[in-house]
């Protein structure tokens, strides 16, 4: 009996998380170029990993959202996005 318990809570934290899961292909198609860092963590929630570098006044920054088989960055200049990449699988 217990081992069955212990299954169940597993199984039930597993899809805690996959449901928790903001990384989405319809929720990437709403990142665009100009969002700031505030909007797109709104939509994608805070990311799995963040690099910052700046130079002269200038910002950079990349967020990477990782997501099962799934990995997305995203590139900051000055608060703006700039570019995407990666996909959703």
């Amino acid at each position: 009996m217990k081992i069955i318990h212990t299954t169940l809570l597993a199984v039930a934290a597993l899809l805690l998380v996959a449901a928790c899961s903001r990384l989405t292909e319809e929720k990437l198609q709403k990142i665009h170029n100009g969002m700031t860092t505030a909007e797109v963590k709104a939509i994608l929630g805070d990311p799995t990993k963040t690099e910052s570098s700046g130079v002269l006044g200038i910002t950079g920054t990349t967020y990477t959202y990782h997501s099962g088989s799934s990995d997305v960055k995203i590139t900051f200049l000055n608060d703006k996005v700039m570019a995407t990449e990666g996909e959703f699988k």
